[in-house]
């Protein structure tokens, strides 16, 4: 009996479940307000973060208001680099234990533009479309993350000297692009690219005024000088009303092309609007 009891103990032990690995541990959360900086953040971070927006895609940022479900996610955050949008006053206290960085610090600031929402007092928070205020920007994400895992704080200046590097490229890109380009005037259902065209030299007209849609006598006006700059673009974006700015290249018979601000990949949008304005009539 004592054989048999010892092989069956065996043959249990050789043919039991092994107990279950343990769960691998949660990466640090880092939060950002909206999807371009979730690039920019997690570049600079490494793999070894979750980066995650506070505003979904394809939502108006200028309108958004989270759910308490999306709140509670936020609270396991470490660091929040936000851009200063109506929504945060509402959740700063409600994520006290999360270390914040508005990402306007440094920036030179673009106060007026023809939107109140985009603005609120302290100046256009459009600050992303600019590959040199990106530049600024990525300095201050590496600092503060320093600051929060000082043990990483050598990836992340390696890390930070490739991003420069590659917006230093993009931008001399941008420029190449726009050399031949003698008409850099453009139509754009709202006026998010105040920064870009500060840099180049070129200038938008905006079919948003004052964060609302035009009255006719606006539209006119802005038909008339459409016209007389000899704009040959209209920027439609995904998060607004462009009914005015298809409207009005319809009457010019210039074509009208999609470019949302918003999208994950800053560069390849900032490469996108710069190709249209240098050859608006190509096919996209």
């Amino acid at each position: 009996m004592q054989i048999w009891s010892f092989i069956f103990l065996f043959l249990a032990a050789c043919s039991g479940e092994k107990s279950p690995s343990p769960p691998p541990a949660a990466k640090p959360l880092l939060l950002v307000t909206i999807a371009p900086y979730q690039t920019l953040v997690q570049e600079i971070a490494g793999d070894g973060f979750d980066v995650q927006t506070v505003v979904p895609v394809n939502a108006d940022p200028h309108m958004y208001e989270p759910t308490s479900r999306q709140v509670t996610e936020m609270q396991r955050g470490q660091v929040w680099f936000r851009i200063g949008e109506p929504f945060e006053k509402k959740l700063i206290p409600l994520l006290a234990q999360v270390k914040k960085h508005d990402l306007r610090e440094g920036v030179a600031m673009i106060e007026e533009i023809h939107c109140d929402h985009c603005t609120e007092g302290h100046g256009d928070r459009h600050i992303w479309l600019s590959p040199k205020q990106l530049s600024i920007q990525a300095e201050a994400i590496a600092e503060q993350l320093t600051q929060q895992f000082p043990d990483q704080a050598g990836e992340f200046g390696r890390r930070l000297v490739l991003v420069q590097e590659e917006l230093a490229d993009l931008d001399r890109d941008i420029q190449e692009f726009l050399s031949a380009a003698s008409i850099r005037t453009f139509l754009v259902s709202h006026p998010a690219f105040a920064y870009f065209c500060r840099d180049y030299g070129c200038e938008q007209l905006s079919i948003e005024q004052e964060g609302k849609d035009p009255r006719p006598k606006e539209i006119e006006q802005i038909f008339r000088t459409a016209k007389s700059t000899q704009t040959q673009l209209a920027i439609a974006l995904p998060q607004h009303n462009n009914k005015g700015a298809q409207l009005i290249a319809e009457q010019l018979r210039i074509p009208v092309r999609w470019v949302d601000p918003y999208a994950a990949n800053y560069e390849e949008t900032l490469r996108k609007l710069a190709g249209l304005i240098a050859n608006p009539y190509e096919e996209e």
